[in-house]
C-alpha cells in the first residue's frame, strides 16, 4: 500500500533537503508517515468492519480492495504534495529511503533519521487511529489495518510479489529524483502508480510495498504472523533498483551523497 515519491517531493531537491536540520527532517517525515497510517487505519475501520456503513455499500470484497487502493494512492499523493513533502520529500517508506541512498540521492548519514521517523510514525499513526476509532479497529476483519493476502500464500511468494511491485514503483521514484523537472508531477504519478500496484497485488500479497505500512499495524495487533516478507521483499528491491541507478549515473554525480 502504502506507499512515493513517497519519496520525491515537490520542488526542493535532494541537496536542499541534505542541508536541512535533522530535527526538522525527522519531524516532517514522522508526521507524514503518521498521517498516512492514521488515514489507513480509519479507512480500514470503515471499509472492512462488518457494521460500517461503507462496508455495507461496497458489498463485494473486490470493491473494497479497489477502494482501498484508490484511497491509498490519493493519500500518498496528497502527502507528497503537502508542506511536509516539501520538507522531507515524504518518503514514508523505508524502501524509498534505501533506494535513494543506494542511488546516491540521499546522504548515508540521513538514512537512520528517515527510517526511525518512519517506524515511529507508523506506530504512532496506527495508535492514534485506534484511539479515534475505538475497539472496532481491533476487530478481526480490520485488525489495525494489517495487510495480508487473500487466502494462504507462502511467505516467500509474498516477499517476491512485494519485491516486484515495489521495484516497479521505485523505478519511477528514482527516475523522478534524478530529474528535478519531473518533480512537479510526482504526486499524481506516484499516487496513481501506487494505486494501480496495490490493486494488482492486494489478493496475492496484501499490497503493502512499504515496510512502514506493515510495522505499526503489526506491532499494535500483537505481532501476529510473519512481518519478514513485507520487509525483505521491498528492501531487496530497493537495493537492486538503487544500485542499478547508481551504476547508470555519471562519474561526477556518483559519489555526491555517499555519506
Amino acid at each position: 500500500m502504502t506507499t512515493s515519491t513517497r519519496s520525491v517531493g515537490p520542488p526542493s531537491g535532494p541537496s536542499t533537503r541534505a542541508a536541512r536540520r535533522p530535527a526538522v527532517l525527522w519531524a516532517a517525515e514522522f508526521a507524514a508517515t503518521a498521517l498516512m497510517l492514521l488515514a489507513m487505519t480509519l479507512l480500514f475501520r470503515h471499509l472492512f468492519h462488518p457494521g460500517a456503513w461503507l462496508h455495507a455499500r461496497l458489498a463485494s470484497g473486490d470493491r473494497r480492495l479497489l477502494a482501498d487502493a484508490l484511497v491509498s494512492g490519493a493519500v500518498v499523493a496528497a502527502l507528497v504534495a503537502s508542506p511536509l513533502g516539501r520538507v522531507s520529500g515524504a518518503h514514508m517508506n523505508p524502501a524509498v529511503t534505501v533506494a535513494l541512498w543506494a542511488a546516491r540521492h540521499l546522504p548515508g548519514r540521513q538514512v537512520p533519521l528517515y527510517l526511525s521517523a518512519q517506524l515511529v510514525g507508523s506506530a504512532t499513526g496506527t495508535g492514534v487511529g485506534r484511539f479515534l476509532a475505538g475497539p472496532a479497529v481491533a476487530h478481526p476483519d480490520v485488525n489495525y489495518a494489517l495487510l495480508k493476502p487473500v487466502g494462504e500464500v507462502p511467505g516467500a511468494v509474498v516477499a517476491i510479489g512485494e519485491a516486484i511491485a515495489t521495484g516497479i514503483l521505485l523505478v519511477v521514484v528514482v527516475r523522478q529524483a534524478r530529474d528535478p523537472a519531473l518533480g512537479g508531477a510526482a504526486p499524481v504519478t506516484v499516487g496513481g502508480l501506487l494505486a494501480a500496484l496495490i490493486a494488482c497485488t492486494a489478493h496475492g500479497t496484501g499490497g503493502s510495498l512499504n515496510p512502514a505500512q506493515q510495522f505499526g499495524p503489526w506491532l499494535l495487533a500483537g505481532a501476529p504472523g510473519s512481518l519478514w516478507p513485507y520487509v525483505v521483499g521491498p528492501l531487496a528491491a530497493a537495493l537492486v533498483i538503487g544500485a542499478a541507478a547508481a551504476a547508470l549515473t555519471g562519474p561526477a554525480d556518483r559519489d555526491r551523497f555517499r555519506w
